[in-house]
């Protein structure tokens, strides 16, 4: 999900090679995946908040200009406004929907064939 963010392999980049660690190779990399996990919490939550709160505020508006494209003609300002929130709304639906396939494969390898019938 986060590979659809522009820039997001860039910031990871940054982030990788701004933190200075000295030690064995095994405690550098160790150290850096700890910092990094924090900063992509961080910015999980800076950049996506709630996927389903996102979503329900971008559905919302796309209400709102539906019932006044029902109520009169939009201009074609409004017109684009319209357009931008769908794209917006289509984003958080496709984002949600990558998110929970990647939650599923996550459960599926956590409970393997325990998770069916057979033993």
């Amino acid at each position: 999900m986060w590979l659809k963010v522009e820039g997001f392999k860039d910031l990871m980049r940054s982030w990788w090679q701004g933190m200075s660690v000295s030690g064995r190779a095994s405690y550098k990399l160790a150290t850096k995946l700890k910092v990094i996990k924090q900063n992509l919490k961080t910015w999980n939550r800076e950049v996506f908040g709630s996927l389903e709160s996102n979503k329900l505020v971008a559905l919302q508006q796309v209400e709102y200009w539906d019932q006044v494209e029902s109520e009169r003609r939009l201009i074609e300002e409004e017109t684009s406004i319209k357009k931008e929130t769908k794209e917006g709304y289509a984003k958080w639906v496709n984002l949600e929907e990558i998110h929970w396939r990647q939650l599923s494969r996550e459960i599926w390898l956590r409970e393997g064939d325990r998770n069916t019938g057979y033993k």
